[in-house]
């Protein structure tokens, strides 16, 4: 993430972290993909709509992920001013677990697996931005039937 992004999730942040805690990774994610089946369709419809005068494609709403040691925090991104917009959800790592990080052609991934209650979440890095945080946040979440 570039300076002015870091800054702002980091002022974000920053009132939400307990006394001591710091926060150690920062990375744009996206919780959600768009198929190739859904770009093309949007893409032909945009294309017949305007007389192929345009073509649009779908895209995940961007996420703010910071870390620190003990907990996750997301944030809605908002698109127009490259800053956070809303606190979306703080996931504490205690009891979190990982799977193996899958490597795909424009994003990596891995899901978020909370033991207590067996509910997941993918987080996906962009290509453009998946070598800036995924390898810290990753290393934050144990592997899944991994010792701790």
């Amino acid at each position: 993430m570039n300076g002015r992004r870091s800054r702002a999730l980091l002022k974000a942040v920053t009132p939400m972290l307990e006394p001591g805690e710091q926060v150690v990774a920062m990375s744009l994610v996206n919780l959600s993909e768009v198929s190739v089946k859904r770009n093309l369709a949007m893409g032909v419809a945009s294309a017949v709509l305007s007389g192929g005068t345009m073509i649009a494609a779908a895209s995940p709403q961007p996420m703010y992920l910071a870390a620190s040691r003990e907990r996750l925090f997301l944030f809605v991104a908002n698109p127009a001013f490259a800053k956070p917009d809303r606190h979306l959800t703080t996931l504490t790592l205690q009891g979190l677990r990982r799977t193996e990080i899958k490597n795909r052609v424009v994003k990596k991934s891995f899901d978020l697996v909370d033991e207590s209650t067996g509910s997941a979440l993918r987080l996906f890095f962009p290509a453009l931005v998946r070598n800036n945080g995924l390898d810290a946040v990753a290393g934050l979440v144990p592997v899944a039937g991994a010792t701790a």
